[in-house]
């Protein structure tokens, strides 16, 4: 037995021996550039896809730093732009400006005319004495964008949103209501039945505009404001939304901390603020009306008019004052980003239809509102039984749509 363990140990040397042998020959055939070639492979297959945080990780992982160097490029700000990623769209708002002129206000064209239209993303700041017709005018720009199909949001701090739509129906009708209709017993049945079909249909016609209305009233919290508006603004796609008035608005938390001058002036920046930030990342109008100071009676008011601190007038991208001296009335642009257009356009109240118009030539009746019914009986039955001669009782009203006065 101890022989035969001897001669396989021996044949297991002369196989070593010959496995030796051919893999020392295999080696000397290898070309030395193919194996660094597959070498350079292996790396590359084992280098990880997205490039490395740092030089370290570079190095380790087998990267070209010149390469990396010569490919690199420069870290792009999401809040930093060069001409080249505006230049398109500034060329084409320098050779199509009207395209980007806002909505207009087809009733008060020199108005009109001045701001280039109310774009959306931007804010609006309106001021005027009181009693000026600050609510009247902004009724009045309300109804002609509703009217155009853009969606409108009312905020009416000041006045009961039952009172502003009384506002709203006389001016969207351009003539008298027929207000005490139920109490007018000089009118037949008959005809009080048909001017109260005439009223209906006018308030069918105009529940089919586009506009909605907050339920605050006085004293209210922004944060609650602002809620009500977000909700519109993806609810309803509303375009412009009307905020009248900041001091009524932020009243209550005033009182409620028993605030002094300068922490309503705070309070006010504060909100001028939010509402600047949402305008802005909603992409909607907002118009928000500003009493101003104390001033003399009929003086002339300026930008240093609006109460509170210089806020409302510098976040704002248009600034428009309602000047009235007792006699004459206008709307004063006092600040315009848009263009810089600046100047004023008369305002003359036309009681009857509860409007405003830019010229106090008017001589043919105006152009009223469509009713399915007619509304003629609204007004007939009045026009007869009232004393007045007939040239008395006749319109001095008409509609100045496409007509410039300036």
């Amino acid at each position: 037995s101890g022989r035969v363990d001897e001669d396989e140990n021996d044949v297991e040397s002369v196989l070593e021996s010959d496995e030796m042998d051919q893999n020392s020959e295999i080696g000397s055939n290898i070309d030395l550039s193919s194996l660094a070639t597959c070498t350079d492979d292996i790396v590359d297959s084992m280098r990880p896809s997205e490039p490395p945080k740092d030089a370290n990780e570079a190095l380790l992982t087998g990267w070209d730093l010149n390469e990396l160097l010569e490919e690199a490029s420069e870290l792009p700000h999401e809040r930093i732009l060069k001409f080249s990623d505006l230049r398109d769209q500034v060329i084409h708002e320098i050779v199509n400006p009207e395209k980007y002129r806002g909505a207009p206000i087809p009733s008060l064209p020199g108005f009109t005319s001045l701001i280039k239209g109310f774009r959306r993303g931007e804010m609006t700041v309106l001021t005027g004495p009181t009693g000026s017709g600050k609510t009247t005018f902004l009724g009045q720009m309300s109804l002609d964008l509703a009217e155009q199909g853009i969606n409108v949001l009312w905020g009416s701090f000041e006045i009961k949103n039952t009172r502003l739509m009384h506002k709203l129906l006389q001016q969207y009708m351009k003539d008298v209501l027929p207000v005490g209709l139920a109490d007018n017993k000089d009118l037949p049945a008959e005809e009080r039945q048909r001017q109260m079909a005439g009223l209906t249909a006018l308030a069918d016609k105009f529940e089919t505009l586009p506009m909605h209305f907050m339920k605050f009233h006085g004293g209210s919290d922004v944060d609650d404001v602002l809620d009500a508006m977000e909700y519109a603004a993806y609810v309803h796609d509303v375009e412009h939304i009307i905020l009248d008035n900041m001091q009524f608005m932020i009243s209550r938390q005033a009182n409620a901390k028993k605030a002094s001058s300068y922490d309503k002036f705070d309070m006010q920046d504060i909100a001028v603020e939010k509402f600047r930030k949402f305008a802005t990342e909603y992409n909607v109008h907002v118009t928000l009306v500003v009493h101003p100071r104390k001033e003399d009676e009929g003086a002339k008011l300026g930008i240093s008019s609006f109460y509170g601190s210089a806020k409302a007038t510098q976040e704002a991208d248009t600034v428009i004052i309602l000047q009235s001296d007792g006699k004459r009335k206008f709307v004063d642009v006092k600040k315009n980003r848009f263009d810089g257009t600046l100047g004023h356009v008369p305002l003359y109240f036309q009681r009857k239809s509860g409007r405003y118009t830019e010229t106090p030539d008017v001589i043919t009746p105006p152009k009223r509102t469509v009713i399915p019914n007619g509304v003629s009986a609204m007004n007939g039955a009045q026009k007869k039984t009232t004393s007045r001669a007939s040239a008395s009782s006749a319109s001095v009203y008409h509609d100045i749509r496409n007509q410039h006065p300036i």
